[in-house]
């Protein structure tokens, strides 16, 4: 069975959704025959570098919604996210772009393509995509700063040579901006969203028993060998 996945990484939603995609995939008793693939989604295609305004005020501004909404929208994520283990903290994020963090993703599906470990809930990629989220919302790293992301791309064994070539890569760069224009083609609009064996979709960040649900349903329904839809 396979699994698309369209997140974002400066998206708190997404980060919860995809953390909980994982805990149910733990528990999946054929997560050794599933593949997950993560598709870049950005939030602000025009962000670049860090901006001086908070996460608070970033969403008042770009989202249209008043003060009051924005901190009871934060509110109800950082009680969310405590009950995973998660802390918030938003007066340290950086407002900053995003599409050099996807690049090291990338670079993480193509590592775990050459080691040939692709499937399950702990595969490279999902586990770049995670500490990005984490690095951005509960560390208040700048994710556009290439140093930045060289040293966490270090902290899970990559050479920083290799990570620095990632953050140049002008294909990983295309294959970005491909996932982007894919999902927009197909009307994402907001984040996350789970595209499972080009049949099931789940969007939103539903909680790990939704996941569990979904997956087995899949799974029960997945192409058979043979079959026109496995081909």
């Amino acid at each position: 069975m396979h699994i698309d996945i369209w997140s974002a990484i400066d998206c708190p939603w997404s980060y919860l959704g995809v953390r909980h995609l994982r805990q149910a995939l733990g528990r999946f008793p054929h997560q050794a025959d599933t593949t997950v693939r993560l598709h870049a989604y950005l939030l602000n295609p025009e962000l670049d570098t860090a901006r001086p305004e908070s996460e608070a005020e970033y969403l008042a501004t770009s989202k249209g919604m008043k003060q009051t909404e924005v901190e009871a929208a934060l509110t109800a994520l950082s009680d969310m996210g405590a009950s995973e283990g998660i802390r918030f903290d938003w007066d340290a994020v950086v407002v900053a772009g995003t599409t050099n963090a996807h690049r090291l993703v990338c670079m993480a599906r193509d590592i775990d393509m050459e080691a040939d470990s692709t499937s399950g809930p702990d595969t490279l990629e999902l586990r770049m995509h995670e500490a990005l989220q984490r690095a951005r919302f509960e560390m208040g790293a700048d994710l556009s700063n290439p140093e930045t992301l060289i040293h966490i791309a270090q902290d899970f064994g990559v050479d920083g040579a290799r990570a620095a070539a990632a953050l140049e890569s002008q294909e990983y760069a295309g294959q970005v901006f491909s996932d982007f224009q894919i999902g927009v083609q197909m009307g994402v609009n907001a984040v996350p969203v789970f595209l499972f064996d080009n049949q099931f979709i789940l969007e939103g960040s539903q909680p790990a028993k939704a996941f569990d649900n979904v997956l087995a349903t899949a799974w029960s329904h997945r192409p058979q060998p043979g079959s026109e839809d496995a081909k």
